[in-house]
């Protein structure tokens, strides 16, 4: 069986029942709270660090670990849904609940900032490309006029027609991408957070039970 009869065997196997069950619409439909958001639950083991032991104290960061598993469920929250984190498993201090709400923002909204920045640079770049790319091209058509030098305008129309080119994936292919990252940043940069305490968590689990 070659590659190709593989992929489409495992296409067929998708587009069966057993991908039903295994879809986005799923996974948030299972988290859709009330007001609208996703929720994401973490529950925080006792023995797990809540800040990042390598990091200094006064950087407020959390443990990796918290914001890795963020990450992962976020992942299949479609960007037009907004998210609500929900941490249970031990109690903590009003202080320590400001000091985790903050270091959730501070850490997606750096990379709202970083996303930001990068699309810039690409604006810039795009800007770049396209202007050198139609200098490049108008000398190549100037030099035909008065030069013969065959391997030399060659040289010239390639790398003007490179650069348009790059410019036009700067701003079609690679500025969709990065529009797309920055929104999906802004997702998480806008979550809400919210704590319950072991008693009321297990309260609810009985609840549910019953």
């Amino acid at each position: 069986m070659n590659k190709r009869e593989v992929y489409k065997k495992r296409m067929a196997l998708l587009k069966n029942d057993l991908s039903s069950k295994y879809t986005n619409q799923r996974f948030v439909q299972q988290r859709l709270q009330a007001d609208g958001t996703v929720l994401i639950d973490v529950v925080l083991p006792s023995e797990t660090e809540l800040f990042d032991p390598m990091a200094p104290a006064e950087y407020g960061k959390l443990n990796p670990e918290i914001y890795n598993y963020i990450d992962e469920q976020a992942y299949f929250v479609p960007s037009e849904y907004n998210i609500t984190v929900r941490f249970s498993g031990r109690k903590l201090s009003a202080q320590q609940q400001k000091q985790v709400d903050a270091a959730i923002h501070e850490h997606y909204n750096l990379q709202v900032y970083d996303k930001v920045d990068d699309i810039r640079r690409n604006r810039r770049l795009g800007i770049f490309l396209l202007v050198f790319g139609a200098i490049a091209l108008a000398a190549y058509f100037f030099l035909t006029l008065y030069y013969n030098q065959d391997v030399f305008l060659e040289i010239v129309s390639i790398v003007g027609t490179f650069s348009v080119w790059e410019a036009v994936d700067c701003w079609l292919i690679q500025g969709h991408e990065r529009k797309v990252e920055l929104n999906n940043a802004l997702q998480m940069a806008t979550l809400k957070t919210e704590f319950v305490s072991p008693s009321a968590d297990n309260a609810g689990k009985r609840k549910q039970q019953a």
